[in-house]
């Protein structure tokens, strides 16, 4: 995907814009680059199926917790 660096706002937050159609607000500290406005950018993303079940995990215990704690209330 190709992208550019509309602006950068408070010297926190790129604002990039999609060739095609889009925006993304990204804060600066994400780019292990200097980012700058105007520079163009090739974006590539990838699926993360690790974080995924991790995050799927975590709510289930924390849903899990929550079920538990209400029928103790009751």
């Amino acid at each position: 995907m190709k992208c550019y660096v509309d602006r950068i706002e408070d010297s926190k937050f790129a604002v990039i814009n999609v060739i095609g159609g889009g925006e993304m607000i990204i804060p600066v500290r994400q780019f292990k680059f200097k980012i700058r406005e105007g520079m163009h950018l090739d974006v590539d993303f990838h699926p993360d199926a690790k974080s995924e079940r991790d995050t799927l995990e975590r709510v289930k215990k924390l849903q899990a917790q929550l079920l538990a704690r209400s029928k103790k209330n009751k």
